[in-house]
């Protein structure tokens, strides 16, 4: 329960509540415009004040504002009847002042700050020490499940009973930038459900999400063909490995040979010099062919044809002319046998050439053979260096194949089983609201009561869901739109969570909506709201802080039973002058 806010700054406002409904006022001039930048009246900054002091961000707050930051703000806070004061700066946000023997009492452990010489814990502290006041959270977290990312926290609660602007924008939603797994978890703790599911879900959120990027960025070429299917990958993995390790058994079984490249050399040599012989038989073989022709062809010519020829024409060779002719034949025979002796010498000289050259081949051969033979399996140092160079490039890139294909079947894998754990944790939600139906009937009565007084020609209800993706709360108003509908569902959610916490003793007692809840909302219904607001704090022994202005507040039909001014706080609020508002002067 909140008793009082105030400060150290002289000019500021203090502000004392009771139980029951409580209402602040703020007087409006005429010349105030809507879209007005500076601090007017202050009836959001009370309620900002207040969130400060329950261990809102500093960043955010207006007593951190470069006029109010020197100034220490209070709070006096009862728990179970025993009332604490507090109190937090703009210059020190992160140190809570307290009074040494109370904070003691209440288990807190404070520190002397020796330049003050006032006694603080720090904000975290705080905030844990408010969780488990207020909602019965773990004292201190460190070393429970609530320590954990994506578990109900005592800051995203409190903002359903604080709400500030940014919260106005749906029921569930008590920031506009809230996650939908914050929501969902803080909101099953407050309802009493299990908020270890929505919990759950989050992290198959989570892993999804990883998932996707994962396939987006392969997709994309933002990691290259990083990902592929098991399908597609298995027999490159198979060929890849296989080649490595053929490659492996080679270099196991090669020999290094220091003369490898002389020898590698003398075994090309002679591979020249075999088809220089094989060249030059060929001519060789032409050449002897040439001989031996002309050979049979070389005979000297026949006397009976000398003499056949000087008969036919008639003349008669005398003694001297048949003589000469004996020695010119023995002549020509001469000269036909030293050709032929000449021919028969060329032919030898061939074959002879020819059968070196076979010889000198067959022994080439053998020697080609025999280097070989050696250098099989063997080659020069370079060779192996740059064999294992090979085999370490395409180790790389069987590793590279064997990397993508466990990735590819840790995704594959990973998809099946999210698939499976959010058909399991839905079947879990579900499982869970039918167990605590008793509970949901509890809201559901509840905020179905709420809509009926509200409105006399508009029906509506609460759904809670089971959904893949979690639970959903929704409140619906049937009719059109208009006339604040949904600033009327946010305060149905947030009287019924503010009833039942209170119940089951898991909440702070007290609720504070801002006068921008019920902009645009008739007011009939801002006056059902407010009797209602009453109800439910009277019932609980709580308290319902409103902001308003004056003009509307006393335009209100309230019934004639209802002492508006004893609900009326004593501070009273003015946006016309430098003094009238919450701080006692104007800033920007």
């Amino acid at each position: 329960m909140i008793v009082s806010i105030e400060s150290d700054l002289p000019s500021f406002k203090p502000v004392r509540l009771k139980a029951g409904l409580n209402v602040l006022l703020a007087d409006k001039s005429p010349s105030s415009g809507e879209k007005q930048t500076r601090n007017s009246a202050g009836k959001s900054s009370l309620v900002d004040v207040i969130n400060f002091l329950l261990g809102g961000k500093a960043s955010s707050a207006v007593a951190c504002h470069d006029a109010l930051k020197a100034y220490t703000f209070f709070g006096v806070f009862e728990f179970d009847g025993v009332q604490i004061r507090v109190g937090r700066s703009g210059e020190e946000p992160s140190k809570i002042l307290v009074d040494e023997d109370k904070a003691a009492s209440f288990g807190l452990t404070p520190r002397l700050d020796k330049k003050t010489s006032r006694h603080f814990v720090s904000n975290e502290v705080w905030k844990e020490f408010l969780g488990h006041r207020l909602f019965a959270l773990p004292f201190p977290t460190k070393g429970t499940s609530f320590e954990q990312s994506y578990t109900p926290t005592y800051r995203s609660m409190i903002a359903y009973f604080v709400r500030r602007r940014g919260g106005f924008m749906r029921p569930d939603k008590h920031a506009e930038k809230q996650a939908t797994w914050d929501s969902q978890v803080n909101l099953s703790y407050l309802l009493g459900l299990d908020w270890t599911i929505p919990f759950e879900i989050e992290k198959v959120r989570q892993r999804e999400n990883q998932l996707k990027e994962l396939k987006k960025a392969a997709e994309g070429g933002v990691v290259g063909d990083i990902i592929g299917t098991v399908a597609e990958l298995r027999p490159r993995v198979v060929l890849a490995e296989a080649n490595v390790e053929k490659l492996r058994a080679d270099l196991a079984a090669f020999r290094v040979v220091d003369t490898y490249r002389e020898m590698s050399d003398r075994a090309s040599a002679i591979r020249g010099e075999m088809l220089a012989i094989e060249r030059n038989a060929v001519i060789l073989k032409q050449t002897l062919d040439h001989l031996e022709a002309n050979y049979r062809d070389e005979q000297p010519p026949a006397t009976t044809d000398v003499d056949r020829l000087y008969r036919a024409v008639g003349i008669e060779l005398p003694t001297v002319a048949v003589r000469r002719f004996e020695e010119v034949k023995a002549f020509h025979e001469s000269v036909v046998a030293n050709r032929r002796k000449r021919l028969e010498e060329q032919i030898d000289s061939t074959r002879s050439q020819l059968s070196n050259g076979e010889a000198r081949s067959v022994v080439l051969d053998g020697e080609r053979s025999e280097i070989l033979r050696f250098l099989e399996g063997s080659g020069a140092f370079e060779d192996f260096t740059a064999l294992q160079e090979q085999l370490a490039k395409l180790a790389v890139e069987a590793s590279a194949l064997r990397e993508r294909f466990k990735a590819a079947e840790v995704l594959e894998g990973e998809k099946t089983e999210l698939e499976g754990d959010r058909i399991n944790l839905k079947r879990r939600l579900q499982d869970d609201h039918q167990a605590r139906q008793a509970q949901l009937d509890k809201a559901i009565l509840f905020i179905g009561g709420a809509i009926e007084q509200l409105y006399s020609d508009r029906t509506g209800g609460f759904v809670v869901a089971a959904e893949d993706t979690g639970p959903e709360f929704e409140i619906s108003i049937q009719g059109d739109r208009g006339g604040g509908i949904s600033q009327i569902e946010i305060f149905c959610l947030d009287l019924a969570l503010l009833s039942l916490t209170a119940d089951t003793k898991r909440g702070p007692h007290f609720l504070i909506h801002d006068s921008h809840l019920f902009d645009g909302v008739d007011e009939r219904q801002v006056s059902k709201a407010l009797q209602l607001g009453k109800a439910t704090a009277d019932r609980i022994g709580g308290q319902y802080l409103v902001t308003i202005n004056s003009d509307i507040f006393d335009r209100l039909p309230l019934p004639a039973g209802l002492n508006k001014q004893a609900h009326v706080l004593s501070t009273r609020l003015s946006d016309d002058g430098e003094k009238g508002g919450l701080f006692g002067f104007r800033f920007d």
